[in-house]
């Protein structure tokens, strides 16, 4: 799926704050963009236009030639679209790992679907997909426990497989490795990136940057670099206005 979007400018009040300044970007389809810059930069207000969970105060954006915010047949061909893997990886902890993997799925459940859930099993249609991708990040044996008994790597890894489980051709992410291991973070970063749907992915792991086809950075609400993973120097500016001020 591919992006578009013109002079895009987000507002906020209470206090008033402007947090994305006129924003012109594209993303081709099947391209893969990590987004850099320090914190409060505007990346997760970035993802959440993508998702439409936040409305433009101006401008114009277009995902897959669709408006985010138009009619309910483009919003809903949107989201069954449209995978997305947060930070806090916003599993129900009471219930098991298979019913949150499935929650993806939802919207297209049968009145079958949901008696087979509630019965500890995973709709028919869905469970060849469901088994392949548990065996893939290796999460099988935690489909059958509830969610608050797992571990924060099992917990990432059940919400990437939620994210995948309608084959989306975009996938958003927010900083989905934060507190993982180097290994769970290889295998959920291995699982965003592969195949060839299209990426958008807020990381502040720069070692995670380096693998992916593009670099967009943020700063003020404004995008300062846009190009291949940059070098040290480049990073350096990208981060300068995350310094804190000198005590007094």
């Amino acid at each position: 799926m591919y992006i578009v979007l013109r002079n895009i400018v987000i507002e906020f009040d209470q206090p008033r704050t402007r947090v994305l300044d006129d924003v012109d970007l594209v993303i081709e389809e099947g391209e893969r963009v990590a987004l850099l810059g320090p914190s409060g930069s505007g990346k997760t207000s970035l993802l959440r236009l993508f998702l439409g969970a936040v409305r433009p105060t101006a401008g114009e954006v277009r995902l897959g030639g669709r408006n985010p915010f138009g009619t309910l047949d483009e919003v809903s061909w949107l989201r069954r679209r449209t995978g997305c893997v947060r930070q806090r990886d916003d599993l129900i902890p009471g219930i098991s790992g298979r019913t949150n993997a499935l929650m993806a799925t939802t919207p297209a459940w049968r009145l079958g679907d949901w008696l087979s859930v509630m019965r500890g099993r995973a709709p028919r249609r869905y469970s060849k997909d469901l088994a392949a991708l548990a065996e893939r990040y290796g999460i099988t044996s935690c489909l059958t426990s509830q969610v608050k008994n797992l571990s924060g790597g099992q917990r990432q890894r059940v919400a990437l497989v939620r994210a995948l489980m309608n084959r989306p051709s975009l996938l958003l992410a927010d900083e989905p490795t934060s507190g993982l291991d180097p290994r769970n973070t290889s295998i959920v970063i291995d699982g965003i990136l592969e195949g060839s749907r299209t990426v958008v992915m807020a990381t502040h792991d720069l070692t995670v940057a380096e693998r992916f086809d593009r670099v967009v950075a943020l700063r003020e609400g404004r995008v300062t670099y846009d190009g291949p993973p940059p070098g040290q120097d480049v990073l350096d500016r990208i981060y300068a206005a995350a310094e804190e001020p000198a005590c007094a």
